[in-house]
């Protein structure tokens, strides 16, 4: 069993975008930024899709949807869920982003890719990575890249507890986005930065749509954002759509979206 799989085994990967008023933001973040740019009966590839959050909410717009995943155990879950749905615009199957040669070049019109950039801690994996998505994607195709963010990570370790200050793991993730920056084997996953992500993307043939932190502060004051009600909540994501792509808060997100379209 890989770090991967270990790491997810015992995860509920299934309602971490759900389970209260902080963590649906970093979900309704996602499809407010994509709403205008999928088009309907669009034909989706997400890859990393997990237990299909994103997938099955697309595929209820009416769109046909491919949901690939690496680890059984979310592909499994995914079949489940794909059998109480009367649908032919759904497939899914086991497969690794960096080696999609299931696919044939140029034959989606979406790709979603929100967790594999996640896992690739070598920037040679990660080039692959996007090189395969963009592979697949027509031209004039939308990709979606989302990452986790280095300096909030430190942030929200510090406020958990102030002895990690001193952690020799925290303070890699902070410098060099991994935990052991000397064994890679042992990194399960990989922090960006917005000024990373910026500058991997000029390696591409691609026009940048929108670059936003998907969840904000929210980290930095989760009690409080949980405790609100839906008429706040609403108030709080109109303030949040409204900064989300400051580039001078970007930083403190902990998840960001990238997304371009491909030329």
């Amino acid at each position: 069993m890989n770090m991967i799989e270990k790491y997810y085994e015992n995860y509920d990967e299934d309602s971490r975008l759900v389970k209260d008023n902080s963590h649906r933001i970093e979900f309704l973040s996602t499809v407010h930024v994509l709403e205008d740019k999928i088009k309907a009966n669009s034909k989706i590839l997400e890859v990393g899709a997990g237990t299909g959050r994103y997938s099955f909410y697309y595929l209820n717009k009416g769109n046909k949807v491919t949901a690939v995943d690496i680890l059984r155990k979310n592909v499994d879950i995914m079949i489940e869920k794909s059998k109480k749905i009367v649908s032919d615009d759904i497939e899914i199957k086991l497969g690794d982003v960096l080696d999609l040669s299931q696919f044939s070049s140029n034959v989606f019109d979406v790709v979603l890719c929100l967790g594999p950039l996640y896992h690739l801690a070598n920037l040679d994996d990660r080039i692959r990575c996007i090189n395969e998505c963009l592979r697949v994607l027509k031209p004039g195709g939308i990709l979606a890249l989302a990452y986790i963010n280095r300096y909030a990570q430190y942030v929200i370790h510090i406020g958990r507890d102030k002895e990690n200050i001193s952690d020799k793991y925290l303070k890699n993730v902070s410098e060099f986005g991994v935990e052991s920056k000397f064994e890679e084997n042992e990194n399960c996953f990989y922090f960006s930065t917005y000024e990373e992500m910026e500058k991997t993307m000029t390696n591409f043939n691609v026009e940048k749509l929108k670059h936003v932190g998907t969840d904000g502060i929210v980290h930095m004051m989760r009690n409080n954002i949980n405790d609100l009600d839906e008429n706040e909540f609403d108030k709080w994501l109109d303030y949040h759509f409204m900064t989300y792509d400051n580039a001078s808060l970007i930083g403190y997100s902990l998840h960001n979206l990238y997304v371009c379209k491909k030329i």
